[in-house]
Formats: structure tokens, sequence, C-alpha cells
């Protein structure tokens, strides 16, 4: 199958450095006086080749749960390319539970946001096309509601994987680099996973969550210490009152002291005036709590929290 043609998508603003596969090529000399003349000789001449950093950033263009339907929705995405090479990226897309099925993963060609079947087509194999170094493509998730999906809301995960190999920061595939040169794992792990909520729009208050990963290398490695993002947005067809949002701290993490947020602004961890609290010995273990309070109709709150893998 051919590769769609790519609309010219501008590079995001990156260091991306010398490009991968260039020689680094250096002589030294040596000058000296010798019988009264000046003399001069060459050191040998060594050459090094640039390696291939693998890199990838990958986000959803848009902030917040998106609703489905039972008709076609389209989710827009942005990959660039981080690398200081050319490189290809595998994409994979799910959506988990089932109240909506994926139709497509498709590369927005003219980058319009909108998908047009004519153009907007799936890259074979799942591949992108070869990306230049700081390149960026957009890209379009194709979902619709699935009727009696038994749930009204879910998370949508597209995730973006080097052709030539990820993982561990500094990962080394030797020879797999352009101008035949290492590759090397660069902060990212090569790996890109953006988690969007997306819901039916019910009658009722749904509450969507998603997570992303930090790892002190910058990667998105679920490893010890790294520390996990957690955002849950409630939003309302209709006034409340009481509205509530509790959320544990999982097994295996540690909540991050200071990150608890609502709708941006901080709060505080201690049980006191604010909307938050941090309970650390409650019923059902360590948790956050948010009091909302009276809700108006037709609105959304964010709640966000940070916790620590052990």
């Amino acid at each position: 199958m051919p590769q769609p043609l790519l609309a010219q998508t501008p590079a995001i603003a990156t260091s991306i450095g010398t490009p991968a596969g260039t020689p680094i090529v250096n002589t030294a000399g040596l000058r000296y006086d010798a019988d009264g003349a000046a003399q001069s000789t060459s050191s040998n001449t060594v050459t090094i080749i640039v390696a291939e950093r693998l890199d990838v950033a990958l986000v959803c263009d848009g902030q917040g749960a998106v609703v489905v339907t039972t008709q076609p929705v389209a989710i827009p995405f942005t990959l660039t390319n981080l690398d200081n090479g050319a490189e290809a990226f595998t994409l994979t897309a799910s959506v988990s539970p089932g109240m909506a099925t994926l139709r497509t993963l498709v590369i927005d060609t003219d980058g319009d946001g909108r998908y047009d079947p004519a153009k907007d087509v799936a890259p074979a194999y799942s591949k992108t096309p070869l990306l230049a170094p700081g390149q960026s493509i957009k890209l379009l998730a194709i979902l619709v509601a699935t009727p009696d999906g038994g749930t009204t809301n879910a998370v949508l995960t597209v995730t973006a994987r080097s052709t030539t190999g990820s993982g561990t920061s500094g990962n080394s595939y030797p020879g797999a680099g352009d101008g035949g040169g290492d590759a090397v794992v660069g902060p990212t792990g090569a790996l890109a996973t953006v988690s969007v909520p997306i819901g039916t729009g019910p009658t009722g208050p749904i509450l969507l969550k998603s997570q992303s990963v930090r790892a002190a290398d910058g990667s998105q490695n679920a490893v010890r210490d790294a520390v996990i993002t957690y955002t849950l947005e409630a939003r309302f067809t209709d006034a409340v009152t009481g509205a509530r949002i509790a959320d544990p701290i999982p097994s295996g993490t540690v909540f991050v002291p200071g990150s608890l947020t609502l709708d941006g602004a901080p709060l505080s961890d201690g049980a006191d005036g604010d909307a938050g609290r941090f309970d650390s010995g409650g019923a059902q273990g360590p948790g956050i709590t948010v009091a909302l309070g009276q809700v108006a109709a037709a609105s959304a709150h964010t709640v966000q929290f940070k916790a620590k893998i052990q």
C-alpha cells in the first residue's frame, strides 16, 4: 500500500542536534622548531559517526474528555520525531472498556483535523512513513459509541514506538542508526503513550480517569521512583449538590505531597479550609478526597494528584 502524502506540518521547537550518521572527523597538528627551522607534523585522523538518538513525542490536540456518539468522532493527535535521524514509528490504539469502538487510526494527510476516508488512510502495517528529525504529523483516531456497551465512560490509549528500537534510556542498537552508526534510546524511551478519557454523554454525572507516567530519566517507563499523574474529570449535565470525588492511592505507590489540585489550583493535603484532603489512614487505606459541593449544570471539574512507584 502506498504511503499517504503528508501535510507540511512544522517541526516543534526542540534541540535535535547534529544529524545522525554525520561523520565527526578530527586531525591534530604538532608544530616545533628543529635545526633552526619551524617544523610541523600531523596526527592520524580519527572519525566517529554520530549515533541516532531514538526519541518521540505524542500529544492529544485538545483538553479533557471527548464525548463519542453513534456517528464517527475524530480525536486528533500530533506525533513528533524527536530523533536526530529519520525514523518511522509503529502505532497502536485501543479502547477500554468497550463502550466505544475504534474504527481506525489514520494519518491526517492535510492536517485539517477532519476525517476524509478518501485521503486519510491507516498507515501500512501500522507504521508511519519515515519522518525527518523534528518533523511532526497529525493523526486521527476514529471512534463510534458501542450500542449497549454496558458502561458510559472509558479511555482511549494511543501509543507510538520507534521501529528501530525502544526501551530503557541508553539501550544501544549497534549499526542500526542512520549512516551505519549506532542507534541509542533517548530520554523518552523511544515510546510515547497518550490516554484520552471518553464518554457517551449520559444524562447523569460521569467521572473519567486517565494517567500519565514520567520516570527520572524523562521516559514514560513505569519503573521504581517514576511518578504517575492521575487526572479525574467529573462532568455534570444537571446541577447537583454534595458532590465529592474520592480516590485511593494505588498499592505499590505513595502519594506525592503537595500534588493535589482542583481545576489547576493547588489544594493543601490537610483537613483544613479548602476542598481537598489526603488521608494517610482511611478505612480503605490512604487516599485523596475533594469536595465539589454544589455544582452547576453543564459544568466540569478536574482533579489531579501524583503518586510515586515504590
